[in-house]
């Protein structure tokens, strides 16, 4: 019995490891691969444009004041398109700050990466019947600054 135990636990293990070989599969002889060309650049030659900065992203300070006594909502988005009369359209999944603004005011910092080249400011009246307040910023820039 102890044989007969022994004899399929080897077979098991000549089985599994395949009986030697290369992983090709094919039962000649293996002929080495040729090597890849060398990559002759280097780092010293290397050329960064003008300009050139190794941040994505920055921060920017907001600083928004409206004349009003009332409480309005503030939106900011990374995108918008534009409608035909030219009124801005904010696409709704790039919102970057949401939220109530106390008698008009909001401070606030928020981090926008390189590649904005603008934002949409909006802020709501509650009431809805009245146009919302908007505003393009163009970046970068380090500090917004609205006040009406």
């Amino acid at each position: 019995m102890i044989r007969q135990c022994l004899l399929i636990l080897l077979s098991l293990q000549l089985v599994a490891c395949g009986g030697g070989g290369d992983d090709s599969g094919s039962s000649g002889g293996s002929q080495p691969a040729a090597p890849a060309p060398a990559n002759e650049s280097k780092f010293e030659d290397l050329v960064i444009p003008e300009g050139f900065k190794f941040k994505s992203a920055y921060p920017i300070t907001v600083n928004i004041d409206l004349d009003t006594r009332e409480t309005l909502f503030l939106n900011i988005y990374g995108r918008y398109s534009e409608a035909t009369d030219g009124t801005p359209i904010p696409d709704s999944s790039s919102r970057l700050i949401s939220g109530p603004m106390q008698e008009g005011k909001f401070k606030g910092k928020l981090t926008i990466t390189s590649q904005r080249t603008s934002l949409l400011v909006e802020a709501w009246f509650q009431d809805g019947a009245r146009q919302p307040f908007r505003q393009i910023i163009s970046l970068p820039t380090n500090e917004i600054v609205i006040t009406d």
